[in-house]
């Protein structure tokens, strides 16, 4: 009988045992991404990867289950944790995610980055364990770091309003020409453009290195022109045509209301110029990140969207305000040129 007793008493605490670990919470927060065999990320994989680190990823582990603080709150199940699109990264398809494990203190997911050029391809994130009151304490500091970074973001887009840096010249009148461009359907767009350049269909090329077309909108269904120049070559500075056959509608209210750190210069209907502001943390300081101008036209099927952006990072000597300027003028004067062309 005695027998009988302390084997029930063993069962039963192995059993609560049992539940005391599936019940234990363990704390974690990003530390690294990595490719696995350490050689260094290329071009503007490295931007890309720098994103994933700067989503400051903080969880919490009970069970199978993962709770994320940071950089929003949401659940992962671990049974069911497949793509990065779980962790709200990205919607690219071209991170493939192929593996994740715990083990000595870390977390490890690992995927393919089919986006890059490099032969490496295979690419880790890395969690690390920390006790609570560590896991605590980072967590607040980046919720207090975001508001600070949000007041510096709001005192430059203030600053702006009273400041411009934005010098637009008056929009030069230009001899056009009739341009027969395609949906990715086959639909015929007319537009009339300066006869001084040329549209050439860019292929997927800004498609596949900045994901979303650049004013958030639509990635599939789209064709993609770029503006040839014959004195001007600005590169991915200048101004360029997306067309897209999405069947989502589209608002320029909306989209400016989705960009918090959007300021607008000038906007006249669906024809905009303005700033993207954002936060540069070698500085400390809250930076213009670029120019941009932004024309939008709804033909049939087709939106189609007359677009540049002039970054500071692409400027030799940046901040080169000066220059941002000079192609946000040039860029802005041939969209002030470009309009669909009516038929009668």
């Amino acid at each position: 009988m005695r027998v009988i007793k302390l084997s029930i008493l063993a069962l039963f605490t192995l059993v609560c045992l049992s539940c005391s670990s599936q019940d234990t919470e363990t704390y974690w927060k990003i530390d690294n991404i990595y490719r696995e065999d350490k050689k260094p990320f290329i071009g503007l994989t490295g931007a890309f990867m720098q994103e994933i680190i700067d989503h400051q990823f903080h969880f919490i582990k009970k069970g199978d289950s993962l709770y994320f603080d940071l950089p929003e709150k949401f659940q992962v199940d671990t049974k069911n944790f497949k793509s990065l699109r779980q962790l709200h990264i990205t919607d690219r398809d071209y991170y493939e995610m192929y593996a994740q494990n715990f083990s000595s203190g870390f977390f490890k997911i690992k995927f393919k980055d089919n986006a890059t050029l490099s032969d490496s391809k295979n690419t880790i994130i890395e969690f690390k364990k920390i006790t609570k009151e560590e896991y605590l304490k980072s967590v607040q500091e980046v919720i207090n770091h975001q508001k600070s970074i949000e007041q510096k973001v709001n005192s430059l887009k203030s600053q702006l309003e009273q400041q411009p840096q934005i010098i637009l010249n008056p929009v030069k009148k230009m001899s056009t020409k009739v341009a027969e461009l395609m949906n990715n359907m086959g639909e015929q767009i007319f537009l009339n453009i300066p006869t001084e350049i040329e549209l050439r269909e860019s292929g997927d090329l800004k498609n596949e290195v900045f994901g979303d077309i650049k004013i958030g909108t639509f990635k599939d269904k789209s064709v993609i022109y770029d503006v040839d120049h014959k004195e001007n070559d600005y590169g991915l500075k200048q101004l360029t045509i997306w067309i897209s056959s999405d069947s989502s509608a589209f608002s320029i209210d909306r989209y400016l209301a989705d960009q918090p750190n959007l300021k607008l210069f000038r906007r006249d209907g669906n024809n905009v110029v303005g700033y993207d502001v954002g936060y540069d943390g070698r500085e400390d300081k809250a930076v213009v990140q670029s120019y941009f101008c932004l024309k939008y036209y709804k033909v049939e099927n087709s939106h189609i969207f007359i677009y540049a952006d002039v970054f500071r990072s692409q400027m030799k000597n940046a901040p080169n305000l000066e220059e941002m300027n000079k192609i946000l003028n040039f860029n802005y004067n041939i969209s002030q040129n470009i309009s669909v062309k009516v038929n009668n």
